[in-house]
């Protein structure tokens, strides 16, 4: 496809104008936002048998019909006392142990033959072949499960939050080095209010929805076509395509990543305050933020 052809296919249907409505959605909305945009680029869309396949395809029409709001709304909703918890990972990987967890357990120690039926009867309760068996932990046995699961017992009615708290901040080191099991890394780089401000500034969703058309027409768009088109004549920002090369396009890269994802969910975690917050607002304070920075210094 020539130049001159992608960029008049491309404005059938991009205007940048329809994306001012990223400020008006609350910080959880624009990471679930991000997510979406995660999930359509790394879809093949050849794969028709895929089970989101269909969602992804309507994904993509609403962005073709100037409609990028993908997994929120500019609605206000009624305020509620129960906290989210951003943190998905957190949520698959800590949890209550079930019934289920129970069953899988205990098959399993028998096939390692340390739990034993106690008579011969299908009905007979297990126990553990010896004393000695009974008290190994189930981390210390290694065949037990592969995903360097921790098993614990946490009384939290005889515990406050904080001394269990401060009791796994003072444990998890000294586990993950008995167990050889290393902290994650998820990004080096600190996630704040200012990484917030450069998601929208530098243009980065309305950037990822133009690569993602490039991606499934076969187009090319160079970065100077993209500067033309994230920052128009009547921009009160103008950034080149050299600085888009340089700095925009490798931080929209970055965005795309599961790191970046990890990261903005812990950080919404731990400031849970600003879950509700609106983006435009959030700006602000980190505006206000940078200049009682400039006071100081």
């Amino acid at each position: 496809m020539k130049a001159s052809d992608t960029m008049k296919a491309i404005k059938q249907w991009f205007k940048l104008s329809n994306y001012d409505v990223l400020q008006e959605i609350t910080i959880n909305d624009l990471s679930y936002e991000i997510s979406r945009r995660v999930s359509l680029n790394r879809h093949d869309f050849g794969k028709e048998g895929h089970p989101c396949h269909e969602r992804y395809l309507e994904e993509e029409a609403k962005i073709l019909a100037g409609q990028p709001l993908l997994a929120s709304s500019t609605e206000k909703t009624a305020p509620t006392t129960k906290k989210k918890n951003p943190l998905i990972d957190a949520q698959l990987h800590v949890r209550h142990m079930t019934v289920n967890d129970i069953s899988r357990y205990e098959a399993r120690l028998r096939d390692l033959k340390l739990l034993q039926r106690t008579s011969s009867s299908p009905d007979a309760p297990s126990s553990p072949v010896s004393k000695e068996e009974g008290t190994r932990r189930l981390t210390d046995i290694e065949t037990f499960d592969s995903g360097h699961s921790l098993y614990l017992w946490l009384n939290i009615r005889l515990l406050t939050d904080d001394e269990v708290i401060e009791h796994l901040k003072r444990m998890l080191p000294q586990w993950r080095k008995k167990y050889d099991v290393g902290e994650p890394d998820i990004g080096s780089f600190r996630f704040g209010l200012s990484t917030v401000k450069k998601v929208i500034n530098l243009r980065v969703i309305p950037m990822l929805d133009l690569l993602l058309w490039a991606k499934r027409n076969g187009a090319k768009i160079s970065y100077e076509q993209l500067s033309r088109l994230l920052y128009p004549n009547d921009s009160e920002v103008i950034r080149g395509g050299a600085q888009i090369k340089d700095t925009d396009k490798p931080f929209a890269d970055k965005v795309l990543t599961r790191e970046f994802d990890r990261l903005f969910n812990l950080w919404l975690s731990k400031n849970d305050y600003m879950i509700d917050t609106k983006v435009a607002e959030a700006m602000k304070m980190n505006e206000k933020e940078e200049e009682d920075e400039k006071k100081v210094k």
